[in-house]
């Protein structure tokens, strides 16, 4: 079972060592649902806020599957999904 992990992205960018091997890197702040995965407000979209304990994490930018779209609702309540995605995305989020 592959594990999708919600999260914001912060840059993108890429490092080059001594040797030549380039890394393709992503820096990320970790998100969880809001209401253990169901629709919470009326415009019928998910909501997510930062993790408690938010710290950004750096992952290799292939391990990123895909993108949502969100909408920044009052400061610090968090971000609507949008559920206009593909389903199976939507299915796999809200799962």
């Amino acid at each position: 079972m592959i594990e999708r992990i919600l999260g914001r992205l912060n840059a993108l960018f890429k490092l080059t060592s001594k040797v030549g091997s380039i890394y393709r890197l992503a820096h990320v702040t970790l998100l969880q649902t809001v209401g253990g995965g169901t629709v919470q407000v009326a415009e019928g979209m998910l909501v997510v806020s930062l993790l408690m304990a938010a710290e950004g994490l750096v992952v290799p930018m292939v391990k990123i599957e895909g993108i949502a779209h969100s909408i920044l609702l009052e400061l610090g309540e968090g971000w609507l999904v949008n559920n206009r995605i593909d389903l199976e995305t939507w299915n796999t989020i809200c799962d």
